[in-house]
């Protein structure tokens, strides 16, 4: 597997863990481990649900890089009340489980490389952390103003990594927790260098 290929799958397991929670989150309003989630919902289906168009998109790009894998994208507007509009990207052409394991183990292989001590590529490390703020731009609710950008993550190791992945794009960025959630904000220049993560993905943070 190319060094391009790994960090495309490590992409893609971000973006499935994203796209559980939002799934898990709508159904319970609880977070719990998302890759026991992702367990109990792909056993003879692999759906994946978001919240944007542009992230549906961007999760079934990056799945190219898993063999045999195919998606589609198909549109569901949910509520009664008050009607919502979600995407779910179904996964077919492999064995749910073969690529929910192939992601999981990709997941946790990059995550030793990018919170590790060890000496590691310069290159295949900031490849992998331009992909936790692509991914976390594109599901994290981002907020960008004047005064700096702000983003939503899922609990204090998600946070953790986001901090992680800025420091090694040579960004600083500072945590907190506001109801239930780690708020990750950068200030200053750091976010022009973090914008810039985005520049291929598509969608409203597009640079």
């Amino acid at each position: 597997m190319s060094d391009d290929c790994g960090a495309e799958l490590f992409e893609a397991s971000l973006m499935l863990l994203a796209g559980t929670s939002v799934l898990y989150r709508a159904s319970t309003g609880r977070t719990v481990d998302p890759w026991a989630v992702v367990d109990a919902h792909a056993v003879t289906q692999l759906r994946v649900e978001f919240e944007a168009e542009s992230s549906a998109t961007w999760f079934a790009d990056v799945m190219q890089a898993m063999p045999d894998a195919r998606c589609s994208i198909r549109r569901r507007v949910a509520g009664i009340r008050r009607q919502y509009e979600t995407f779910v990207v179904h996964v077919d052409g492999a064995e749910p489980s073969t690529v929910v394991g192939r992601l999981h183990s990709a997941w946790i292989q990059n995550l030793e490389l990018l919170l590790g001590n060890g000496a590691s590529d310069e290159r295949a490390l900031r490849a992998r952390a331009a992909a936790v703020w692509r991914v976390a731009m594109l599901t994290a609710a981002p907020r960008v103003s004047s005064t700096g950008l702000q983003l939503r993550a899922r609990d204090r190791s998600s946070a953790r990594l986001l901090l992680r992945a800025a420091q090694l794009l040579g960004v600083t960025g500072q945590a907190r927790t506001s109801r239930g959630f780690q708020v990750v904000r950068v200030e200053g220049r750091g976010v022009i260098t973090l914008l810039s993560t985005v520049r291929s993905v598509p969608g409203p943070f597009r640079v």
